[in-house]
């Protein structure tokens, strides 16, 4: 089983990759030194559609139980290839300890992501001059695991009324199609793609979520992951008019840009911390560590 987890990300390389003696060889189009990675230490390979290899460099991965992930056009794998091998893979041992988390376990996760998520809409409220940062705070301290009071829609009831307050009494409704609504459902769509290439990526099943339980959604994982980081993004639109609409380019720019951002400006991006965060909970799955440490969004800076 390999050592340690890599994840190679070509998902938006344009270039060639090839096999040689244990190694991948990957060179990016206009490039003359290719960059060779050993496949003893990968254990996800992210392959985009401008990406060419040979069906052999796929055997050679799976040979060496390397999960190989196919990605759509934004970057976001929509198949993959495992190995058929005698030999467990990282991936298949992370998949076999997520299938045994124990419900204390997932319900300890659930309520310091909803923690971390009321605390971020405090903060939020703060950045935007808003009063009820407090308020929010008090309902954050009082989440017990697995949130059984349901604190979320609680803190969201008072989160709302007061995040758009020239909006005229806003109430969030997904798939509502206009307004700030449609700005929201905008920037939490590419939001979520990039939380499902974090779950991926991490080896994790994208359908065993921590809370969110549904038959018709393959990636309750990525849906679980992202709440912590709806504040931020929530910022970010509030700097919109709330009749700025997404057939202007502009406003997607901002949008997609929102999602971009460093978080509370410690160097990462959303995307890079998401990512760091699937691979904790990959972590905590494996008893790695006892406590889920879950990003947190702490205002504008």
């Amino acid at each position: 089983m390999q050592g340690q987890w890599r994840v190679i990300d070509c998902s938006t390389m344009e270039g060639r990759i090839s096999y040689i003696r244990g190694n991948l060889r990957v060179i990016r189009d206009g490039d003359t030194e290719p960059t060779n990675v050993p496949l003893a230490q990968a254990a996800v390979v992210l392959l985009g559609l401008k990406v060419s290899c040979s069906a052999a460099v796929l055997h050679e991965m799976a040979r060496c139980g390397v999960s190989v992930m196919l990605c759509d056009w934004r970057g976001v794998p929509d198949a993959a290839l495992h190995a058929w091998t005698d030999v467990p893979t990282t991936v298949t041992q992370r998949q076999l300890a997520q299938i045994d988390v124990t419900l204390p376990r997932r319900k300890n996760a659930w309520g310091r992501i909803i923690q971390a998520k009321i605390r971020g809409q405090a903060a939020c409220l703060d950045s935007l001059g808003i009063d009820g940062g407090g308020m929010l705070r008090g309902i954050a301290s009082s989440v017990r695991s697995g949130d059984p009071s349901n604190c979320e829609g609680y803190a969201a009831r008072e989160y709302w009324r007061r995040v758009f307050p020239d909006d005229g009494g806003f109430k969030r409704i997904a798939g509502e199609g206009n307004g700030r609504n449609a700005q929201l459902d905008y920037a939490y769509m590419v939001l979520r793609g990039f939380a499902i290439k974090a779950v991926i990526a991490a080896g994790l099943i994208p359908s065993l979520g921590v809370h969110h339980r549904n038959r018709g959604n393959y990636f309750c994982l990525a849906d679980d992951i992202l709440e912590p980081y709806r504040p931020a993004i929530d910022f970010h639109v509030s700097q919109l008019r709330a009749d700025d609409s997404l057939s202007d380019r502009s406003v997607k720019r901002w949008l997609v840009e929102a999602v971009n951002q460093q978080l509370n400006g410690t160097g990462l991006t959303i995307p890079s911390s998401l990512n760091d965060f699937a691979q904790q909970y990959g972590l905590y799955c494996e008893s790695r560590i006892d406590r889920l440490t879950v990003p947190e969004y702490t205002g504008c800076l």
